[in-house]
């Protein structure tokens, strides 16, 4: 993988732990792991590079498809709308 790649990748889960969620599209992640189909390896690679990240401070890395791609998120800041709407009445 080109260091500009793992730059991008890093910037990204910086974004989940920073401001909550990023979004990666199908393309770049056939680009950056130079697959034609994507595996179990580019989730275990993102996996990884987040735990050193995070430092396991917000739990495993979740992801949700969508809009061609996929958005990441912390487990631990994930709540259901039902509770967020039950804090505010």
């Amino acid at each position: 993988m080109e260091q500009r790649h793992i730059d991008s990748i890093t910037s990204r889960l910086e974004d989940v732990y920073l401001h909550g969620c990023a979004h990666i599209t199908d393309a770049e992640l056939y680009y950056w792991y130079d697959k034609k189909r994507i595996s179990v390896e580019p989730y275990r690679d993102l996996e990884a590079r987040w735990q050193l990240i995070s430092k396991g401070e917000k739990g495993p890395l979740m992801k949700v498809e969508g809009r061609s791609g996929i958005f990441l998120f912390a487990k631990e800041t994930v709540e259901q709308v039902y509770n967020s709407i039950a804090k505010y009445e």
